[in-house]
C-alpha cells in the first residue's frame, strides 16, 4: 500500500527522503506517510483501486508465506450445520482498530 508512518523502520522518514548507502542515491517520495490503515482503505475502496485478493481473506499486513497470517481480529465463526462451524475472515477493510493492522504476522521461527 506504500510506505506509512506506522510501518516499521519508517518513524523518521519525512515526504522526500534520500536513500541511504548502502542504496544507489535517488529520492524516496512518500506521499502516504501519514495516511492511516483506514484513510487507505477509504480511498482504494472509493477510487475503486484494484488490490491483492488476500486482503478479502482477513489478510491486513502482507510479509512473507513464512509470517503472514489472516487478522485474528477479523475472525468470524459461521455455522455449517446445527452442530459444525468454521472459521472465516471479514475483509480488512473492516479493521476497526488501526493498531491492530499487524495482527496477523508472526515472528520468523530461527
Amino acid at each position: 500500500m506504500g510506505t506509512r508512518r506506522t510501518d516499521p523502520f519508517s518513524q523518521n522518514l519525512s515526504s522526500f527522503s534520500p536513500t541511504e548507502p548502502p542504496w544507489p542515491q535517488y529520492m524516496r517520495v512518500n506521499p502516504l506517510l501519514d495516511w492511516s490503515y483506514s484513510h487507505v482503505w477509504l480511498y482504494l475502496r472509493l477510487m475503486d483501486v484494484p488490490y491483492c485478493s488476500l486482503y478479502d481473506k482477513g489478510y491486513t499486513s502482507l510479509g512473507g508465506t513464512d509470517d503472514t497470517l489472516p487478522n485474528p481480529s477479523l475472525q468470524q465463526e459461521q455455522q455449517i450445520a446445527s452442530t459444525s462451524s468454521t472459521v472465516a475472515y471479514q475483509p480488512a477493510y473492516l479493521l476497526s482498530d488501526d493498531t491492530l493492522e499487524r495482527a496477523g504476522r508472526t515472528s520468523k521461527s530461527s
